[in-house]
């Protein structure tokens, strides 16, 4: 008797809350979405396509600080350094039907594509909200490039989504290794993505709509 007394209470319980929820909607169902939506520029009109070409320009800037008399930095976009970060895994993003585009702004690189969601560990990786997305969806990640020592920087991203739906750290942490395979330098840490840079260029920073590459010292 007490037994179906209880589990009457808490049907009404349950009732009773899932009452409230839908009549308090409009305050928490906003505060629900904030929590879970990436906020990244979506409609910028600076968005630039990674190529080839704008990675060997990158590397040629790169050549110039190589040069006793050469500049003491030099500046690239960010399509172009992302490019060229992203040179050796640019056949497999490729193949998924879209050319990956980046943009510099506010001293942050956003880089955006399609990805399938098994390069992201599969839909186990995403949890709750897997059931959201297909097998290929668009990917667009915001984050601070960072030297680290002369000869190497870093990736650091600091929010990513997949449409407009921030991800788990575990799957971006799958993505990061499938584009920098091999061992990952402590000092990089396993949520960045190590850019290895020549032995002549001391530092990279973002300044303004720019990537600037600094000359090491002699």
């Amino acid at each position: 008797m007490f037994g179906c007394i209880g589990r009457m209470g808490c049907g009404l319980l349950l009732i009773i809350l899932g009452a409230a929820g839908w009549h308090y909607r409009d305050v928490w169902m906003p505060k629900a979405k904030e929590l879970i939506t990436a906020e990244m520029p979506w409609d910028h009109d600076e968005w630039r396509p990674l190529t080839a070409a704008g990675a060997r320009r990158t590397e040629l800037r790169m050549e110039q600080l190589k040069e006793p008399t050469g500049p003491a930095y030099v500046n690239v976009s960010g399509a172009e350094f992302a490019a060229w970060t992203l040179r050796r895994s640019l056949d497999g993003i490729f193949s998924v039907d879209s050319v990956p585009e980046a943009l510099v702004a506010d001293g942050t690189l956003y880089l955006r594509m399609r990805v399938k969601l098994s390069d992201l560990g599969g839909r186990d990786q995403l949890g709750a909200i897997a059931g959201l997305f297909g097998d290929a969806e668009p990917l667009t990640i915001a984050g601070r490039i960072e030297g680290v020592h002369p000869g190497l920087a870093r990736y650091r991203p600091t929010e990513v989504a997949v449409k407009d739906l921030k991800i788990p750290s575990a799957a971006l942490i799958r993505l990061l290794t499938r584009w920098s395979p091999g061992i990952r330098p402590d000092s990089v840490g396993g949520s960045a993505l190590a850019i290895p840079l020549p032995p002549h260029v001391a530092d990279v920073r973002v300044t303004g709509r720019r990537v600037t590459l600094y000359k090491a010292a002699p």
